[in-house]
């Protein structure tokens, strides 16, 4: 291969780069999307291949090459997954307080509505005070 050029074989086709694994979309045959791949672990004494995955209600999730149907535009699973609780600390779990309204004045003179702090129109530049 003088010209730098990578020629494929058939075992070659079944080959994908750990680059391309990662970050794609986790699908489980529901259809519905689990999350996205993180990593890729090996186990060389036990022969097997883990994905690290983040779930979409940010834990993490690992499963094994045998629990994967397919690696194509997505990572597609051979079994349902039901997503456990977001762990305590997550944000989505904290009540954050109500945005705060702002009050406002319409303008005598144009009507435009004005935060009511200001001395004059946004719009046409009367007095509001």
């Amino acid at each position: 291969m003088l010209s730098g050029e990578l020629s494929m074989t058939k075992d070659d086709e079944k080959k994908i780069p750990v680059q391309r694994i990662i970050g794609l979309q986790v699908i489980d045959t529901r259809g519905s999307m689990i999350g996205n791949v993180k990593d890729i672990s090996v186990d060389f004494e036990g022969k097997s291949i883990s994905f690290r995955i983040t779930a979409k209600n940010s834990t993490e999730l690992d499963f094994s090459w045998d629990d994967v149907q397919s690696v194509e535009d997505v990572v597609l699973l051979k079994k349902e997954v039901d997503l456990p609780s977001p762990p305590a600390d997550h944000p989505s779990n904290s009540s954050s307080p109500p945005p705060t309204v702002q009050p406002l004045i319409i303008c005598p003179s144009c009507g435009a509505s004005t935060p009511a702090h200001a001395k004059f129109c946004s719009k046409c530049g009367t007095s509001l005070k």
